[in-house]
């Protein structure tokens, strides 16, 4: 889940680069359309907020083809020139681009964190072997020291096999 959240946060300005460019292009297809078909379509294209609102009905192919474009064809026969280029670069380029966008950030992000984990890994180690060596010693040392300690204690235990009380 970190690795998801990391990569959405990382394409958040790649995603807006796209946004921009999306709403470029819709406001340059509403401004068309409004000049094209306003005036016999008032309730779909009769000012530049309709407009953008029916692209977007027609971006999601939503009402695309009994809806908004049969009817409009039938007044304006070449309406296809129109609908059919909007449909191909604001549906299919750009909602590719959101998710290649997307793609391309958890790719990054999966990479980062491996040569992260490749660096941690080749960092030289913080003991040498004369610090090994002389860990060992103390080691060996203690060792020594129970293993004495357990014979003293051994050898104060009662013979029938019975302890003294602790003191």
């Amino acid at each position: 889940m970190r690795r998801v959240v990391g990569a959405l946060l990382a394409s958040i300005p790649g995603l807006g680069s796209i946004g921009l460019v999306l709403l470029i292009i819709y406001y340059v297809f509403a401004v068309i359309a409004t000049h094209l078909f306003g005036a016999v379509y008032p309730e779909w294209f009769g000012h530049l907020g309709r407009s953008l609102y029916t692209l977007f009905q027609i971006m999601t192919l939503e009402s695309l083809s009994m809806g908004i474009s049969r009817p409009v064809m039938e007044s304006f026969p070449y309406a296809w020139a129109f609908f059919i280029p909007f449909i191909l670069v604001a549906t299919f380029t750009m909602l590719n681009l959101f998710i290649a966008i997307i793609v391309n950030a958890m790719q990054s992000y999966n990479e980062q964190e491996q040569q992260n984990k490749g660096t941690a890994l080749e960092q030289p180690r913080a003991h040498t072997d004369a610090d090994v060596h002389a860990e060992l010693l103390a080691l060996r040392e203690e060792i020594r020291e129970l293993k004495t300690l357990l014979l003293v204690r051994g050898e104060t235990a009662s013979p029938a096999g019975t302890q003294q009380p602790p003191h």
